[in-house]
This record gives C-alpha cells, sequence and structure tokens, in this order.
C-alpha cells in the first residue's frame, strides 16, 4: 500500500497587537496551540477534522512549528484556513476588542538557506499574523508586491476576525 505524499508547512508567528489587546504567545505556547488543535480536531463542520495532520515545535530561529499533511487531503491553502482556525479558536474569549489572524503563505522556489531545520524548495513558509488591522500590516510588509512577484498558485493571504 503507497503512503501518500505529504506537504511540508513551516509557520512563523508575527504578532502584531497592541500591548495588553492578548497576552503574546512565547514559541512553545505557540506551537501548543496547533498541536492540540490538530490532534483534537477540527471544531468546524465545514472543515474536516485533521487528525491526520503531524504537528511540531522546531528549533530554527524563525520558524516556530512544522506541520506535515497529506497533499492528497489538504491544499496549501486549505491548511492556511486550518491554521487560521486553530488560532482563532484558541484567541476566541481572550479580548474585548477584536482583531484578525491571517496566514500569509508562499511556497519556496529558491535553494535553501540558514538554519536547520530549514524550508525546502517546494514547501511552504507561512507567516501567522496577529493584528488589528489587516490592511494597514499588509501596506507596512509591501504584501501586494511580494505576492505580485509570485504566481497565485504559489501564495495564499487568509484572515478571520476574532
Amino acid at each position: 500500500m503507497n503512503q501518500p505524499q505529504m506537504g511540508r508547512m513551516l509557520l512563523s508567528h508575527n504578532f502584531a497587537l497592541p500591548e495588553g489587546a492578548v497576552r503574546s504567545l512565547n514559541r512553545e505556547e505557540f506551537a501548543e496551540v496547533f498541536t492540540q488543535f490538530f490532534a483534537q480536531g477540527s471544531s468546524q463542520e465545514e472543515l474536516s477534522a485533521p487528525n491526520n495532520v503531524d504537528c511540531a515545535l522546531i528549533d530554527n530561529p524563525h520558524w516556530i512549528v512544522e506541520l506535515r499533511y497529506p497533499m492528497s487531503e489538504y491544499s496549501p491553502a486549505a491548511m492556511g484556513e486550518l491554521v487560521v482556525e486553530a488560532l482563532a479558536s484558541y484567541r476566541q474569549n481572550q479580548s474585548a476588542e477584536g482583531f484578525y489572524v491571517m496566514t500569509l503563505g508562499g511556497m519556496k522556489t529558491t535553494p535553501p538557506t540558514g538554519a536547520l531545520p530549514a524550508l525546502q524548495t517546494g514547501e511552504w513558509g507561512v507567516d501567522v499574523v496577529e493584528t488589528r488591522s489587516p490592511a494597514e500590516f499588509l501596506a507596512e510588509i509591501n504584501w501586494d508586491k511580494l505576492a505580485g512577484a509570485k504566481p497565485k498558485e504559489q501564495i495564499f493571504k487568509i484572515e478571520r476576525s476574532v
């Protein structure tokens, strides 16, 4: 029996909320959000329970979480949706004021550099962002230019209010 082809996605965390909005998460806490979510499955009916996704904290200066998922069942954008759901669900009752969780994903198309475990060619790097204003955050990082430099099938942006 053939094993399904597994995709690999690395997550970083960009906490762009004012002090006191919600508590910032350290690396271990950030990883725990996803390990618990993927161990328990999804709470939303339209998203199937992703109990076949492996999730782990990794030792890398930029990347925090590694996700391995069956590519036959989840597209990178679908995984981005699940990541948004996981963090938004975790944050649901932690703030009186609303904010947004976003995933900004891009496929690595160049050879790997830097510390291991590095993002490999063909894998997805995803910045998980918490912000009050997605538009301001995207303008600050020049998202339109960054996204415009890649084919549409090599990027995704997903946001959800909390």
